[in-house]
């Protein structure tokens, strides 16, 4: 996407406002409605031409007193289902309780027996009812239902319209476990497996809108498997499914290069490659996701750049957003010099960089913590349409993120301080108006900048004296790249100021100078009347990232506890007041407050106050993550409470997320591992009776 020139953005908003007066409210909605109305013709159209089909494919197998029958049972089978899709006073139908007798079974075993006790006529008049009946009152039960009830084989098309309905009913969100979540992927797998290689070919009329829905519905894996199914079937597959197969596939790392065959198939094949479908999944193939140790490893056969070779030479034009997609790959495999290479390159032939582009340059260089990208990512910087602040931004921020990485590889213990205050500053006062900065801060900046000593006041100097290789990696490079430029000096944004404070925060050592700072600050943040509160507009728009960098700084020290929990409470209070007095100085806890102070109360042994906080979030209306989860874990497992780790894991299922290489590494950290598993299944055995009872009992009451 590219970036507006301020004129054109006036000229775009003026369109839009006067678009906005051209078209009344009135008039959109009535413009809504009308198009509502077009979906629902064109969906009846479509409908009516899919009946027409199957239609048409019976009427050549039949003919007589015989296809007279046929076609009656076909239009009674066809309203009947429509019924069930959109249900309308369903009590008044008269065989709404014909499938009971079976779906108030539990097992399928169970379901065939009952079905094989009545004789083949009578099962032959009953399956449309009785399969209806369970599509309304039990549809949890339909997959079992359906495959107890295949003797004798009912028509082709009712058996497509029942799959149908089970995938567009699948609802995998509900469920409360990734355990019942697969379990019941695998259930409607199986039914399509049976329906195209145990079934006499042909008998199940598959329509190519099914086939995309179950690559829509399914998980990554099952809809891996559903495919390699299809292929070896030899059904034929349009191109408009092979692309939902591919954009499912494509998702995952482990299954690019399955998604790349997909979509080179349709390439040789001649169709349009600069098609918006063929573009937004190339899009999605091209992406590589942040990679985490799971189960499935990802597919590292499939390379991204020769992919994307492989479609410019048939023709394909990538736009910006491709390319960025491909950078990003780059930098998730460790390959910068290309990445930087790339956008390079894109420039010279003319191609306008945006600041997307451009963030995910400087992302990878800083991630890969070699200095010498960081003067790539630069250069590329000067290519890009993007402000110049910003471009400052992110040099400041490579040496906040050097510092910390530097202190997490050398597992230095806590408190994790890192003397990087002092060089950013003189870096800093090089481009920036130093008043913003000073009206934040108790120190006097100028003093500070008038010392010899790199880091400044003894203050910044309190520390543990350590050898730190980013005073001599990633500070050459950026003080070098601040000195170079002759632009004017600039003011700093909300995101300049919040990383210098969070500069700040982790420089100083004693709790006697955090706590000064915070008093400070909280006064800034509170007080009214000024012209310019830079402390408000900073929060505003940076929201709780210094805050959380306090609670951070505070609980790895003993002695700042009650602190910590001080500054959360000033977060809780103003939440809950703004909503009276419509101000609101301290910014809204976010989930990650939560999971720093959680997990700096949980390493302190404060779990009761931990689950206070814990039950505090809950009030607040704020999910846990899959962060929140592996801190609990973590907690739990160093306190050695089995039963909290085991219930935290399966609430983290059930919340449906995948434990990765933090959930591992938590739960690693218990003693007695053998009896945690013991206790897990158990608690799953246990769930999955309980389930099953509720599910039976729905069927009964129903």
């Amino acid at each position: 996407m590219f970036a507006l020139h301020p004129h054109l953005e006036i000229v775009s908003k003026t369109k839009k406002a006067r678009r906005s007066r051209k078209y009344p409210k009135n008039v959109r909605k009535a413009a809504e409605e009308q198009r509502k109305i077009k979906d629902k013709k064109t969906k009846k159209k479509k409908k009516k031409q899919e009946n027409y089909n199957q239609w048409g494919y019976l009427r050549h197998q039949y003919s007589g007193d015989e296809l007279i029958a046929v076609r009656q049972q076909f239009n009674i089978w066809k309203r009947r289902i429509d019924l069930v899709a959109n249900p309308v006073k369903p009590e008044s139908w008269p065989w709404l309780n014909d499938g009971k007798f079976l779906f108030e079974l539990d097992r399928i075993s169970d379901m065939k027996k009952t079905w094989h006790e009545l004789d083949v006529e009578s099962r032959k008049n009953i399956w449309p009812t009785a399969m209806l009946s369970t599509l309304h009152l039990c549809p949890e039960k339909a997959v079992q239902v359906l495959e107890a009830t295949f003797d004798p084989l009912p028509p082709g098309y009712a058996i497509l319209d029942v799959a149908h309905f089970c995938i567009l009913n699948l609802k995998l969100k509900d469920l409360r476990t990734m355990r019942d979540l697969y379990a019941k992927a695998d259930e409607v797998l199986e039914l399509f497996a049976k329906l195209i290689e145990d079934l006499p070919s042909g008998h199940v009329p598959f329509r190519q809108s099914t086939l995309g829905y179950l690559a829509k519905k399914l998980p990554v894996e099952q809809t891996a498997e559903a495919f390699q199914i299809l292929q070896r079937s030899g059904i034929k597959l349009h191109r408009n499914t092979l692309l939902h197969f591919a954009r499912k596939l494509a998702g995952s790392n482990a299954y690019k290069g399955l998604a790349f065959g997909i979509l080179r198939g349709i390439a040789d094949e001649g169709h349009d490659l600069n098609s918006p479908g063929f573009a937004s999944v190339t899009t999605t193939l091209l992406l590589s996701r942040q990679a985490k140790k799971m189960w499935t490893e990802p597919d590292e056969s499939f390379s991204p750049q020769q992919a994307l070779e492989y479609f410019l030479e048939r023709g394909f034009s990538p736009n910006l957003i491709n390319f960025t997609s491909l950078v990003k790959s780059l930098c998730l495999h460790g390959d910068i010099a290309e990445a930087i290479r790339l956008p390079l390159l894109l420039a010279e032939n003319g191609v306008e960089l945006d600041n997307r582009c451009y963030t995910t340059v400087f992302r990878g260089a800083k991630t890969s913590l070699k200095a010498s990208n960081i003067q790539l990512a630069l250069d590329v910087a000067r290519v890009a349409k993007v402000p110049y602040v910003d471009v400052l931004n992110n040099a400041l921020h490579s040496i906040f993120y050097f510092a910390g990485m530097e202190s997490r590889d050398r597992h230095y213990p806590a408190p994790w301080t890192q003397p990087m205050f002092g060089p950013m500053l003189r870096i800093y006062a090089k481009k920036f108006d130093l008043e913003p900065l000073q009206w934040l801060l108790p120190d006097t900046l100028p003093l500070i900048l008038s010392q010899e000593d790199l880091d400044g006041t003894e203050k910044f100097r309190s520390g543990p004296i350590r050898e730190w290789e980013f005073r001599n990696t990633i500070i050459p490079v950026i003080n070098a790249f601040f000195e170079r430029n002759d632009a004017p000096r600039q003011t700093p944004n909300a995101q300049t100021l919040a990383i210098m404070l969070r500069a700040y925060i982790q420089t100083i050592y004693r709790p006697y100078d955090i706590m000064a700072f915070y008093s400070f600050f909280k006064s800034r943040l509170e007080e009214h009347g000024t012209e310019k509160n830079w402390a408000q507009e900073m929060v505003k728009d940076q929201g709780s990232v210094v805050h959380d960098t306090l609670i951070r700084v505070m609980v790895q020290r003993k002695a700042l506890l009650r602190p910590a929990l001080q500054v959360f409470g000033d977060m809780l209070r103003d939440t809950l007041t703004s909503h009276f007095d419509k101000i609101q100085a301290h910014p809204t806890p976010s989930v990650f407050t939560f999971s720093v102070l959680v997990n700096g109360l949980f390493v302190r042994g404060e779990k009761m106050m931990g689950e206070q906080v814990l039950q505090v979030m809950r009030e607040h209306n704020l999910e846990h993550n899959d962060v929140t989860w592996n801190t609990l874990a973590k907690g739990y497992a160093s306190m050695q409470n089995l039963l909290q780790t085991v219930g935290t894991l399966q609430d983290l299922e059930a919340d449906g997320y995948k434990p990765d290489a933090y959930t591992f590494k938590a739960f690693s950290r218990l003693k007695d591992q053998t009896r945690a598993l013991e206790a897990m299944e158990k608690i799953i055995e246990e769930n999955k009776k309980r389930l099953e009872q509720d599910h039976s009992q729905y069927c009964i009451t129903q």
